[in-house]
């Protein structure tokens, strides 16, 4: 049985250090996931962009804001110059929106590291076997003293020492 580790990294480059580590001690990359608004080039294990709540909301918006116009007259009647733009902030809110709460759906573990993540912080995630836990944890902390080690809730409440 394995639990994951929560581990959070104040700079990206110290994150990456840290993957590269436990890889070295003998995770594989599935077992290791990096989560951040700026990821280090060439991670080895998969990674996944935290974006802010406007940058979340804007490819939405963009899409919204253009497709609702066009895709109107195919609908209904060739909208005029009015219509078109209130279709657009039309499309742009609703798009946006969803496109908002899709993201934070998808980031939802790390939700309670958003302000971290917003200032550049680096999350690692680690599943870690039960029977090496108390290892893994203790080099962590012995090795890297820069970092956070949140134990098995992203927002720090499993801290263990």
């Amino acid at each position: 049985m394995s639990t994951t580790l929560y581990i959070r990294a104040g700079e990206p480059t110290a994150g990456r250090r840290l993957i590269d580590e436990l890889l070295g001690q003998g995770f594989e990359p599935g077992q290791l996931h990096a989560y951040g608004k700026q990821l280090p080039g060439g991670l080895p294990v998969e990674g996944t962009h935290w974006r802010n709540a406007f940058m979340a909301f804007l490819p939405g918006a963009v899409v919204g804001a253009v497709a609702l116009p066009f895709l109107w007259p195919v609908l209904f009647k060739t909208p005029g110059t009015v219509e078109v733009l209130l279709l657009a902030g039309i499309g742009a809110v609703i798009a946006g929106g969803w496109s908002l709460l899709h993201e934070r759906r998808k980031a939802s573990p790390m939700n309670a590291q958003r302000q971290a993540m917003r200032r550049g912080e680096l999350m690692v995630a680690a599943a870690v076997d039960e029977d090496r836990r108390g290892d893994v944890e203790q080099r962590i902390r012995q090795e890297h003293p820069e970092m956070d080690l949140l134990g098995s809730d992203p927002a720090g409440q499993g801290r263990s020492g």
